[in-house]
């Protein structure tokens, strides 16, 4: 059993697919454990039986979140009876649900990638269904429950989050929240750790430039038609939403939404200040009890540091560009300089 901490989890290495060790199966499947995710022995039970019977050349990889490294014992114990060994990695930390699935991804050693959650949400037969849009050329599959049985609360939470995600990303995923992904391990080296979540996954790799499409999946006959969070959670994955679509639109040119915000300030506190001063030159009006003149001062100040802001975020960016590849080529053709091709 591997045991991770937090910074072995950010800087895990995941090699190319066309880089993996020789002998590497075909897929890899990853099963994350965290906050949500409590049936990991259901799982993998139904899961040995599927495999088996599929003949798909593959390992398991079960990837648990601190809170939930006691099911890791359970796990070990019932696979030693079951005569198959899946591999287990334990966060050190309580660190979420993204940095499980990316300590579950480095510690794989296959071509592909195929996630699922600790608990019966889609019928397994979405494993082939993912590999074989990955297969076609795929960078990123999402999976969406296309016969997805749903309590009403959870029709109009989801409904809402998924305007929230298409107002966020630019991009209309039709089940973004289901964990049944497929991925090339070198995504997740390529794209940068943000949230604790997985649905912010493809955002991010569509992001850097990587293919990410969807395939229907079949829901598990098991699966839950109702499942209520806390309210924190849904706050929390609302702000995270919103933090997201600031650092895709503005992460290399902050100036537009910081110069946009001071400029606003600074002409609402400018006009205030001579609508003031008009009064006090041609009316006679003091100024010395008057608050509009504080607020005038307030938004023209305020106004000022709001562009510098934006102007010290371009000025580190200019100064970081040269360490920085802004995009990602998926084709070279034709002959180079030197004659080869």
């Amino acid at each position: 059993m591997d045991t991770l901490g937090s910074e072995g989890t950010r800087t895990a290495a995941v090699p190319p697919t066309g880089n993996r060790p020789a002998g590497a199966p075909r897929v890899s499947v990853v099963v994350f454990c965290s906050r949500n995710e409590d049936r990991p022995l259901e799982v993998l039970t139904e899961l040995r039986r599927w495999l088996a019977a599929s003949g798909l050349d593959h390992e398991v990889v079960i990837a648990f979140d601190a809170d939930r490294a006691a099911f890791a014992g359970l796990v070990e114990r019932q696979a030693e009876g079951a005569g198959s060994r899946p591999r287990l990695v334990v966060l050190s930390a309580r660190q979420g649900q993204l940095a499980t699935i990316r300590a579950g991804v480095a510690a794989s050693t296959g071509r592909f990638v195929v996630t699922l959650p600790a608990f019966p949400q889609v019928d397994l037969s979405a494993i082939g269904s993912v590999l074989e849009r990955l297969e076609q050329g795929a960078d990123y599959v999402v999976g969406y429950r296309a016969s997805r049985r749903v309590s009403a609360f959870n029709w109009l939470v989801s409904g809402l989050f998924r305007r929230m995600v298409r107002l966020a990303s630019g991009r209309d995923f039709g089940d973004i929240a289901c964990g049944a992904h497929g991925m090339r391990p070198e995504v997740l080296k390529a794209i940068p750790v943000y949230g604790d979540h997985q649905l912010f996954l493809p955002i991010l790799a569509e992001r850097e430039g990587f293919s990410v499409v969807e395939t229907p999946l079949e829901e598990h006959k098991t699966a839950p038609p109702l499942r209520v969070f806390s309210p924190g959670i849904y706050l929390a994955r609302a702000l995270s939403l919103f933090t997201l679509a600031f650092l895709i639109r503005f992460t290399q040119k902050p100036l537009r939404p910081f110069g946009a915000l001071g400029a606003v300030l600074f002409v609402v506190g400018s006009l205030v200040a001579v609508v003031l001063a008009w009064q006090r030159v041609f009316q006679g009006r003091g100024l010395a009890d008057r608050p509009m003149l504080l607020l005038a001062l307030l938004l023209i100040t305020t106004g000022i540091q709001v562009i510098v802001l934006g102007l010290l975020g371009e000025l580190l960016i200019y100064l970081h560009s040269r360490d920085q590849m802004q995009y990602r080529v998926r084709e070279r053709t034709g002959v180079t300089r030197d004659g080869s091709g």
